[in-house]
C-alpha cells in the first residue's frame, strides 16, 4: 500500500467538489468481486448526519473498503448505505462487531 494514496485517501476522499463529493476507492481489477456481491454489508437504521465520509470511517477499521455509499435523495440520507470489503471475513468481523452498536445514538443494523 502506497503512503501517497492512503495519504489521498485520508485527506481529500468524500471532499466535496463542483457540489458533489468525490468518492475514491482502492481499485479492484476482479470484477468478479464486485459482481459476486460477496463482502456487502447492508448498514440500517442510521442517523441521516451519518454522511459518506463517517461511514467510511466507521467501518474502515475492519480492512480495506471496495466501496463505501450512504443512500439519498433530494432531502438527504435515507438512512441506509453499503460498504463493500475486500473479503467476506472482513465482512463478518464489521457485522459481528457493529450489528448493535450505537452510531450517533441510534443502533446500528
Amino acid at each position: 500500500m502506497s503512503f501517497s494514496a492512503e495519504c489521498v485517501l485520508d485527506t481529500i476522499n468524500y471532499e466535496v467538489l463542483k457540489g458533489r463529493p468525490i468518492r475514491i476507492m482502492w481499485s479492484q481489477r476482479d470484477p468478479g468481486l464486485r459482481k459476486s456481491g460477496a463482502g456487502n454489508i447492508f448498514i440500517k437504521n442510521m442517523d441521516e448526519s451519518i454522511d459518506n465520509n463517517a461511514l467510511y470511517d466507521t467501518f474502515s477499521a475492519f480492512r480495506n473498503i471496495l466501496s463505501c455509499k450512504v443512500v439519498c435523495d433530494e432531502n438527504g440520507s435515507k438512512g441506509y448505505g453499503f460498504v463493500h470489503f475486500d473479503t467476506q471475513e472482513a465482512a463478518n468481523r464489521a457485522i459481528d462487531t457493529m450489528n448493535g452498536m450505537l452510531l450517533n445514538d441510534r443502533k446500528c443494523e
